[in-house]
């Protein structure tokens, strides 16, 4: 008997569970807030879009010119949509809030 990774296997009966093919880790970091009046009103308007999102809260370090700074991710099915919600929201040049979106560097698995 071989040992397969992600099945269910016994010796009459070899077979894939649900979650074998399942991709995870699949979250981008969409934008950088440095205000939470800002972070309000995409928490908000990310809410009201049905986008599951998280946010992390980075350490500040000591010479960090922000006083208050949160990083929103999302799932990657929804970061075209929570994208051109931000770019409604607040353009393209705001001072409260700077565009990332790149994969998440962390590795929870």
């Amino acid at each position: 008997m071989t040992a397969v990774t992600g099945a269910f296997c016994t010796e009459v009966l070899c077979m894939e569970t649900i979650y074998s093919s399942l991709k995870v880790n699949n979250e981008y970091e969409l934008c950088s807030v440095y205000s939470e009046e800002a972070k309000n009103l995409l928490e908000q308007a990310l809410l009201k879009a049905r986008i599951s999102y998280y946010m992390n809260y980075p350490r500040r370090r000591l010479f960090d010119r922000h006083k208050f700074n949160c990083v929103f991710c999302v799932n990657e099915n929804s970061l075209a949509e929570a994208e051109d919600i931000v770019y409604d929201i607040f353009g393209e040049e705001d001072p409260d809030i700077k565009m990332i979106s790149r994969k998440n560097p962390v590795d929870y698995l």
